[in-house]
């Protein structure tokens, strides 16, 4: 997904506090306002680079295998790079297939130009970045000095990840995959690192611990709420595309807390690394990694839809796993509720459709865990097509029931362990598959 390939770091990171939920607050991800300006000296913040490289190794608890290469860039040498990065990593077709499978689900508004958007929410919010294919480690011209060591720490974090888990080939060999679930999942390791090493960094001081403190993915959650008044591309941002952008950070970090709970120690964070988490679902619910492991089922949708005819293709699929399915059940209740329906996630596969004359509709079919969980994912989904179709009457099926809206067919139906989710085919063409 577009913002997972230009998620960069954007955290605040503040002075040494005595108060540990003041602490929290300064480090978390969101930088909410842009820092005044300030005077800049690039020589000293190169000069601090390269001081704080060894403390951020020995805090991390990986040796230095060589120099680090570090470079600054103003905010729009950042913009243009991150437009390069579209440039070279996505095809444009398949960026604007993404958009159109996003606004199909209601993840993202119909008038929205979702580039266009993740480019304006990352260039607010980044304040330094690791480029593991430069292998480069550049810090934002404008950040106060006053925050850097934290951000510096994190980023140094990253090029020690590249020296000793080969970041860039682990970025290449994902990039066109097809499993988005599986790419946050692995996000969430490499930020989660970056993150609890900047954060031990920060409380070493305190003599405690990152693994001590309070659940890190609750902390960075609330403190997005608070930070949205203040940023003008945040607040103006889809949620969907603010909660994936923080998931890695702060889901990630509460992933480690619990590794360094079982086994405390670097080497078994290490260790992650050459048999890292697969799904959003095991980053949720690391006792689904480090307990008995509950590894995705696969999921055929495509051998489903086949029944649609030859005319209808399939530009692109993906996997949206249980982060996704939440935040697409949180479109129309409470994030609680959404987030108990998408547990017991067993896997997924999710389909844009698209036939000769240009119309487009999305299949998702779904696994659970058990029969319970597929009832308690239908139940919700129910509710959410009430909402989302409050004006539409429905014809109700054995296994669900369909709907008909300006011509165009969605519907809901379950049988056993398995939901589908059809949204937008044409008329005729849905009724096909069910009369």
């Amino acid at each position: 997904m577009l913002i997972r390939s230009l998620r960069k770091d954007a955290r605040k990171a503040g002075k040494f506090c005595s108060s540990l939920w003041k602490l929290l607050l300064v480090l978390c991800l969101i930088a909410g306002v842009p820092a005044a300006a300030e005077q800049i000296d690039e020589s000293q913040i190169l000069r601090a680079l390269d001081e704080l490289t060894g403390v951020a190794a020995r805090v991390r608890g990986l040796e230095l295998k060589g120099p680090i290469q570090k470079g600054i860039k103003s905010r729009e040498e950042i913009t243009g790079y991150m437009a390069r990065k579209i440039n070279e990593d996505y095809q444009m077709d398949r960026i604007l297939l993404e958009e159109k499978m996003l606004k199909k689900t209601g993840l993202l508004p119909e008038k929205i130009d979702y580039q266009q958007t993740v480019i304006d929410l990352l260039t607010e919010q980044v304040q330094g970045f690791y480029d593991p294919e430069e292998r480069m480690l550049f810090i934002a011209s404008w950040l106060p000095m006053s925050d850097q060591e934290s951000v510096m720490t994190h980023e140094i974090a990253h090029a020690l990840q590249d020296q000793h888990f080969d970041l860039q080939a682990r970025f290449r060999a994902n990039r066109n995959s097809d499993n988005d679930d599986y790419l946050l999942a692995q996000q969430a390791l490499f930020e989660g690192d970056a993150t609890v090493t900047a954060l031990q960094f920060t409380v070493e001081p305190l003599n405690r611990h990152f693994s001590d403190l309070p659940n890190l993915a609750f902390i960075m959650e609330t403190q997005m709420d608070a930070e949205m008044s203040k940023s003008p591309a945040l607040s103006t941002t889809p949620r969907f595309l603010r909660e994936t952008l923080i998931f890695p950070y702060g889901y990630g970090a509460a992933f480690l807390q619990e590794a360094w709970k079982r086994n405390p120690s670097w080497e078994a964070v290490n260790k992650i690394y050459s048999d890292p988490p697969v799904s959003s679902e095991q980053i949720m619910h690391p006792e689904k990694y480090y307990g008995t492991r509950d590894n995705p089922k696969p999921v055929n949708a495509a051998e489903k839809a086949a029944k649609l005819g030859a005319e209808w293709k399939i530009p692109y699929k993906s996997v949206f796993g249980e982060f996704m399915l939440g935040q697409m059940l949180e479109l129309h209740m409470s994030k609680d509720r959404a987030r108990r329906a998408a547990a017991g996630w067993g896997g997924d596969e999710v389909l844009l459709l698209e036939n000769g004359t240009g119309r487009n509709a999305v299949w998702i079919e779904t696994e659970w865990d058990t029969g319970d969980d597929a009832e308690k994912f239908f139940a919700a989904m129910d509710d959410w097509f009430r909402l989302r179709y409050s004006k539409v009457s429905r014809r109700v099926t054995p296994e669900g029931f369909l709907l008909i809206q300006n011509g165009e067919f969605s519907a809901l139906f379950r049988e056993g362990a398995s939901v589908r989710i059809i949204l937008g085919l044409p008329e005729a063409d849905g009724k096909k598959l069910y009369e």
